[in-house]
């Protein structure tokens, strides 16, 4: 394997140096906390979903392993005949 030298685009700014104030004003900086709280808020709901989900399909799942075991048949023959 040969190493090939690759150079960085000499437009592109490079931020890693650069103090916050220059990146950000304080403007800037109040609503990126004001889109980050609106999304940590719907990201909470949606992982609140998805739990519920998650739980019914389990529950669900469950039950027809449970009734397909009391007529001692698989499930997928339970489902198939009486779903």
């Amino acid at each position: 394997m040969e190493w090939t030298p690759q150079f960085a685009n000499p437009t592109m700014t490079q931020f890693a140096n650069l103090p916050i104030e220059i990146i950000m004003n304080e403007t800037d900086i109040e609503m990126f906390m004001k889109a980050f709280d609106d999304f940590m808020e719907h990201a909470d709901v949606e992982m609140q979903n998805y739990v519920r989900r998650e739980a019914a399909r389990k529950y669900t799942k469950s039950f027809f392993e449970k009734k397909a075991a009391e007529m001692e048949v698989t499930v997928d023959y339970y489902m198939q005949e009486f779903m």
